[in-house]
């Protein structure tokens, strides 16, 4: 069953993997150059502007997908299933976490970590308040001896 503490600690595991597969991405682009290089026109011609905008595409798209391979990896090596962590299941290790189910959390962890991200934050924002506030507050009513 989905409560707050399961849809928490999915958030949690969700995000950190993403930031996991991040520190990856930052880590590859200090070894290989050209995912780390802006690229701009030579000259104000067309060709040029055409040639700087497909190696910025070639470049945005290859950070994405050593972020989604390196989050799949790391979700596989885990051998957590994040579903089963968000249904609370007692046991979220899979048999086989090396199959296509925990390879497309990668995707969504790399691609929903904003979102992701937030609604942590306003869980995490619920769960403090409740934790404050135990129990409801019982109704008042001023009531006076006198008729």
């Amino acid at each position: 069953m989905v409560d707050l503490d399961t849809s928490i600690s999915f958030l949690i595991y969700v995000t950190a993997v993403s930031s996991a597969a991040a520190g990856v991405t930052e880590a590859c682009k200090s070894i290989i150059p050209f995912l780390a290089t802006d690229y701009e026109p030579q000259e104000d011609c067309l060709e040029d502007h055409n040639l700087a905008g497909t190696l910025t595409n070639y470049k945005k798209f290859l950070n994405l997908l050593i972020s989604v391979v390196s989050a799949g990896v790391i979700f596989g090596v885990l051998g957590l299933d994040p579903a089963l962590l968000l249904i609370g299941e007692p046991h979220a290790y899979v048999e086989d976490p090396w199959n296509a189910g925990i390879w497309m959390w990668g995707i969504v962890a790399v691609f929903g970590s904003p979102f992701f991200h937030s609604v942590l934050k306003i869980l995490e924002g619920l769960r403090q308040r409740m934790q404050l506030n135990q129990s409801p507050p019982k109704p008042k009513q001023k009531v006076s001896g006198r008729r």
